[in-house]
């Protein structure tokens, strides 16, 4: 991760969800069928892109199934979306400058 992205596991006794929108968790729940009790949260060094990273240790983290989830949407990805580059309601996965672009535009 070279100093670019800084992983946490986290679980619910550490109010996992507490920061999170009614819809996202709503959105991860309906997709996984329950709510999960833990999860990797990644921050991204402001110093870089982080995009490459961002998607290359999300696509190693779901080698073996899961779902994962980013700041700017409350779509739920799955590994082939985020592999495939899929877009979803105008935006992909870990997609900051879209959603920027968007936001700005909305203004």
């Amino acid at each position: 991760m070279d100093g670019c992205l800084y992983p946490d596991l986290t679980d619910e006794d550490e109010h996992l969800y507490a920061d999170w929108e009614p819809a996202a968790v709503r959105a991860l729940s309906r997709a996984r069928g329950d709510r999960p009790r833990w999860a990797v949260q990644v921050d991204v060094s402001g110093r870089v892109d982080g995009t490459v990273e961002v998607r290359r240790l999300t696509l190693a983290l779901l080698g073996r199934g899961g779902v994962a989830m980013d700041d700017y949407s409350d779509h739920v990805w799955t590994a082939e979306q985020i592999a495939a580059d899929v877009t979803v309601d105008g935006l992909r996965f870990f997609d900051f400058r879209g959603h920027y672009e968007r936001s700005r535009l909305a203004r």
